[in-house]
């Protein structure tokens, strides 16, 4: 591999809620851990307040891992760069537009956890009813890291897909 490649797969970061209670520790290209402030997880009385805390903080660890990666990128090839490049052409647009209606998705191996990503912009987590009473902390967020780390494995490999079809025939 070469070196963007290598310090992204070591890539580590870590954003929590504005309360403390959640922080998410994205390591990798998909590896994903969740951690709880002592006594945090058992505050949840239901499913659907964790559910929007989650969503908020899957938005705000994937801004902190795009300002990373194109960190990295600039060290590695001596650019600043703070994004894409403007599109050079109509097939660029087009690329660009269906990659921001990307639907990804992940889910636990049960089931418990699911997340959906669209544009990998727009975050909605579900949480099976019943399962903060099922799973304990440790548990739930093994749960929300298989999801996760199969929502970014979805999105790379329909990244691969798009790519192949506007840029796989030159």
């Amino acid at each position: 591999m070469g070196e963007l490649a290598d310090r992204v797969d070591t890539m580590h970061i870590a954003v929590s809620t504005p309360d403390g209670g959640i922080t998410a520790e994205l390591y990798g290209r998909d590896g994903l851990s969740l951690t709880f402030r002592d006594g945090a997880y058992r505050q949840f009385t239901d499913e659907t307040e964790l559910e929007r805390r989650l969503e908020a903080l899957a938005g705000r660890l994937w801004v902190a891992r795009t300002r990373e990666y194109w960190r990295i990128y600039g060290d590695v090839t001596g650019t600043d760069a703070a994004g894409d490049d403007p599109p050079a052409g109509e097939r660029d647009r087009q690329w660009r537009a269906e990659r921001d209606e990307l639907v990804v998705y992940g889910s636990s191996a049960y089931g418990d956890v699911t997340i959906r990503s669209v544009g990998m912009r727009g975050w909605e987590v579900g949480i099976r009813p019943g399962t903060l009473r099922a799973l304990d902390e440790w548990q739930f967020a093994a749960a929300a890291g298989e999801a996760a780390g199969e929502l970014i494995r979805d999105q790379y490999a329909k990244l691969v897909a798009l790519s192949s079809k506007h840029y796989g025939e030159e």
